[in-house]
């Protein structure tokens, strides 16, 4: 008999033993509640939106993205923008330097949104990290490192941030993490440089988090669902306590892949 298969029985089971087995109902409660937590797929909290302390590990690839609905860049009322990265994983953070290399493509207009074409803009980014055993992970990074189109104008930004993992719970089912940074151009339409920091809330695929970068709070809930593990689904709301008319809503579809071990 299977896992699946004893949980789905004992109960049934539980009603002719329990004289011999001599639990009490708060204590089969407990029991049952341990044991939909050990079965639980494991979800690692993350802070949507900022950059992290972790990287990508090595031989994982990824894509993400994502839609929203005001273009910062043009700051015009009914702009709405679109972009994508397309991402890889190299090096060893645990024992040495891991790197984090990618292609951010921020325009992706089509039909229905954006002002542009398809890839007429955007840039190279790379991240060196390393974990910290015990403590979390530290990472070095520039985005906008180099570019194309209308991303040369905008500076490139250095940055640095620290992130942790922790569980918690009676069960330890749920994961928190925490990320705190600063950056040469992360506020003011990516242009000045600013503290970033924030907190998230994960548990078996679903994950919360609050990011704040300068005036804008990131308000985000993410979701990967059991049967697409490797896919992320996210909704953030954008909200600028200094200028609201640059608050946003931003739509994002990410998927990772292990291309080797």
């Amino acid at each position: 008999m299977n896992l699946c298969e004893f949980v789905r029985v004992f109960p049934f089971l539980s009603a002719f033993l329990w004289p011999s087995l001599g639990f009490a109902a708060s204590e089969f409660e407990s029991y049952l509640k341990a044991l939909g937590s050990y079965t639980e797929r494991e979800t690692a909290a993350s802070v949507a939106n900022l950059a992290s302390g972790y990287g990508m590990p090595s031989g994982t690839g990824f894509v993400a993205v994502s839609y929203s609905n005001r273009d910062l860049q043009t700051d015009a009322v009914e702009d709405d923008d679109g972009s994508m990265v397309i991402g890889l994983g190299l090096g060893d953070p645990l024992n040495s330097v891991g790197v984090e290399t990618s292609l951010g493509i921020t325009s992706v207009s089509t039909p229905f949104w954006g002002d542009g074409e398809f890839g007429d803009e955007g840039n190279f980014n790379i991240k060196l990290h390393r974990v910290l055993p015990n403590i979390g992970s530290i990472s070095l990074g520039a985005s906008n490192l180099a570019g194309w189109g209308s991303t040369v104008e905008n500076p490139t930004n250095t940055y640095f941030a620290f992130s942790g993992l922790r569980n918690i719970g009676t069960y330890q089912q749920y994961s928190i993490g925490y990320t705190i940074g600063w950056g040469s151009a992360v506020s003011d339409k990516e242009t000045q440089g600013s503290i970033f920091y924030g907190a998230a809330l994960a548990r078996s695929g679903y994950n919360v988090s609050l990011g704040i970068i300068d005036s804008e709070r990131h308000l985000t809930l993410s979701w990967q669902p059991k049967f697409m593990s490797d896919v992320s689904i996210s909704y953030t709301k954008v909200t600028d306590v200094n200028f609201a008319f640059r608050d946003r809503e931003i739509l994002t579809l990410g998927y990772a892949l292990s291309l080797w071990d």
